[in-house]
């Protein structure tokens, strides 16, 4: 019984199953291979952002993420170089991280399709204190 059980098993999934609307008898298409993980679209782009009292110009690596800013002035910072980490949130979002050197911790939610990016951006803890409120950015996608 056991050696008929196996052998059936094995052969019903090579069996013609039918689908679709009626008795027409369509043949299923074969499964795929469930598709790897993307990039995020996100990846690859450098972005200036508009938070009104200051310029962002990020370019969003694989491995690295160079930022810069400017102020309204145009006095522009140095660029640095952080190791991000991303997740694809779909329909054009991504989730970014990356802590600085200075500690500071920055979430952003990129929305390529609404043109807007909000970032948290968390100072390093000090000593004696076990939490911290982030200061929020809404910024407007300028050009990409």
């Amino acid at each position: 019984m056991t050696k008929s059980l196996i052998i059936a098993s094995i052969m019903i999934p090579a069996l013609p199953t039918s689908c679709g609307k009626g008795s027409k008898g369509t043949i299923a298409p074969p499964r795929s291979r469930p598709l790897l993980p993307t990039a995020p679209p996100l990846i690859g782009r450098t972005l200036h952002i508009d938070y009104g009292q200051m310029q962002a110009i990020v370019t969003y690596g694989q491995d690295t993420l160079i930022w810069q800013t400017s102020s309204p002035d145009g006095k522009t910072s140095e660029q640095t170089k952080e190791e991000p980490n991303y997740e694809a949130l779909g329909d054009g979002r991504t989730f970014a991280t990356w802590q600085e050197a200075s500690g500071e911790v920055v979430a952003q939610i990129v929305d390529l399709k609404a043109q807007q990016v909000t970032a948290f951006i968390y100072a390093p803890l000090i000593e004696g204190q076990t939490s911290r409120s982030a200061t929020r950015l809404t910024g407007k996608i300028t050009q990409q």
